[in-house]
């Protein structure tokens, strides 16, 4: 099984159980790379030669290029469905986008007029205010004066009747 040169002798110690291995001195161990060399010859796969191998009938040969151009022209054909099916997707994203940013811009514009018209309303709103205020002054003092008057004629009217 070894080859001689790595052959080795072990006796057993019976007392303790251990193995002592001796080897002749005349044998040297060989270098790791012939183990390498042995082995990875042993696990190569073996060269069949070109007269043993299995070769194709000229019509499988045919079969199998048909088989081949077939496929190719039917994955040509599905690229060319893909391609136009994603251009037919883009014209309608392209044209929902265009749509959307018509909406957008008419809802920029909406919220500017809104924006216009509140400020306008505020502006108004702070005159009617500002109105109201003088409106209710005058209205006060309108009625100091009608009461300032009620009560000077109450005092005249008591004083002419005694």
């Amino acid at each position: 099984m070894w080859p001689p040169e790595l052959a080795t002798t072990s006796t057993a110690n019976e007392i303790g159980g251990s193995y002592e291995i001796n080897t002749v001195p005349s044998m040297i161990q060989p270098p790791i790379e012939q183990y390498m060399s042995f082995l990875s010859g042993c696990l190569d796969s073996p060269t069949i030669p070109d007269s043993k191998q299995k070769r194709k009938a000229p019509d499988d040969v045919n079969r199998d290029q048909e088989r081949k151009k077939e496929a190719d022209r039917a994955y040509r054909q599905r690229c060319k469905f893909k391609k136009i099916k994603n251009e037919e997707k883009l014209c309608a994203l392209t044209e929902e986008n265009n749509r959307l940013d018509r909406e957008n811009k008419h809802l920029k514009n909406e919220e500017v007029r809104l924006k216009e018209v509140v400020q306008t309303q505020n502006e108004n709103m702070k005159q009617l205010q500002g109105h109201f205020c003088q409106l209710k002054s005058q209205l006060d003092k309108q009625n100091i004066v009608v009461e300032v008057l009620s009560k000077q004629l109450v005092l005249k009217a008591f004083f002419f009747q005694w």
